[in-house]
């Protein structure tokens, strides 16, 4: 098995083993059936295990030719959102589909076309541009953040502008990527008053008064843990004091009940396979596939650091999960499905590595 099978289902497991021990009281008290997030949650996995199956043997020269079908098809899914009979709305908000059996939120699957199609969009000849940054992202961007999801829009524009500059864009064009949607970060939240009222309660996070419900009770989770925690299921928040437990809070709770050295630990854990993503992104020639894993890897990084800054307070709280770790049935399987096109790329290459001839050179775009 290969290094990102074991990390991916490592994490995995992980994320399984703390929903399963601090959503009982969550899910009784809020749908009646203790074990609904659990069950939930293992159908995703065997989903996700599936897709992860299915893109670690996909063709990914067939993958590279239809990225712009694949792109194409995930504007649409974002569109689809608005249509009343199609998309659900779920406290004012139109992120997902309802399929009948399930629902899916389309914005998490452009998170993996992001780091097929850009890559694929960026080293293909004369198309790492601005031009091309900005007439591929801005569509996607504006779609999200009328959904309304800014984090997710702002992650996403985040991926894909590093995706440019892990192809061999230049550093100005990055600059002002970064200039304009910082503008228009700020521009949105300021103009939307319940984003105001986030950064507003991150201040009173701050300076320690006046406390949003939420941000307070993960404070007091992670302060209860202190070094070592309480021990694994003895969490006292997770019974009728923390909200989102299995979602936005796993990490409080992880906090709680393993404490510091636990939080330590799991961070050690996801570091290490963000490290080994970009050493084998080194060890790839073909740039297309060296690209895709870099941008998996910042993808992780990114998403992983905005939950954490969350937890801990350094900015307000988006909804972000922590891959692999929380709750969530569409972020898990995209993730897992990235994760298999890494594995497809990892076999290859252990595949190939006795026959340096077999590979392409190391400058080849293509």
């Amino acid at each position: 098995m290969s290094k990102t099978w074991q990390y991916s289902l490592l994490l995995t497991i992980i994320g399984l083993f703390f929903i399963s021990i601090s959503s009982l009281f969550e899910a009784q008290k809020s749908l009646g059936d203790p074990n609904f997030f659990i069950k939930k949650q293992i159908i995703w996995i065997a989903l996700g295990v599936t897709a992860m199956f299915i893109t670690s043997k996909i063709n990914l020269d067939f993958l590279r030719r239809h990225s712009f079908s694949l792109y194409v098809i995930s504007i649409l899914l974002l569109i689809i959102v608005f249509i009343p009979s199609l998309g659900q709305k779920t406290f004012g908000a139109s992120r997902w589909i309802d399929l009948g059996f399930l629902n899916f939120q389309p914005s998490e699957f452009f998170k993996l076309i992001t780091i097929i199609f850009f890559p694929a969009l960026f080293t293909s000849q004369d198309k790492t541009s601005f031009k091309h940054l900005l007439i591929f992202l801005l569509p996607a961007f504006g779609l999200i953040v009328l959904e309304p999801n800014l984090s997710t829009a702002l992650l996403c524009a985040a991926i894909i502008i590093s995706t440019y500059y892990l192809s061999g864009g230049q550093l100005l064009p990055i600059f002002i990527s970064f200039l304009i949607f910082s503008l228009l970060g700020i521009g949105l939240i300021f103009s939307s008053d319940y984003r105001k009222a986030r950064f507003n309660t991150l201040a009173n996070i701050q300076q320690n008064s006046n406390l949003n419900y939420h941000s307070q009770q993960i404070i007091i989770s992670l302060a209860s843990g202190g070094l070592s925690g309480r021990g694994i299921a003895n969490s006292e928040q997770k019974y009728k004091f923390l909200p989102k437990i299995s979602t936005d809070s796993i990490l409080a709770i992880i906090g709680e009940e393993t404490g510091l050295i636990g939080l330590l630990a799991l961070s050690y854990l996801f570091i290490s396979f963000i490290t080994y993503l970009f050493k084998l992104a080194n060890m790839v020639t073909l740039l297309f596939e060296k690209v895709l894993i870099s941008s998996f890897a910042c993808w992780l990084s990114y998403q992983a650091l905005i939950n954490f800054s969350a937890i801990v307070a350094l900015i307000p709280l988006t909804g972000i999960p922590f891959p692999f770790i929380s709750y969530g049935g569409s972020s898990l399987l995209s993730i897992m499905a990235a994760a298999g096109l890494v594995a497809n790329i990892e076999r290859k290459y252990r595949h190939d590595k006795k026959n340096p001839n077999h590979w392409y050179s190391p400058h080849s775009r293509h």
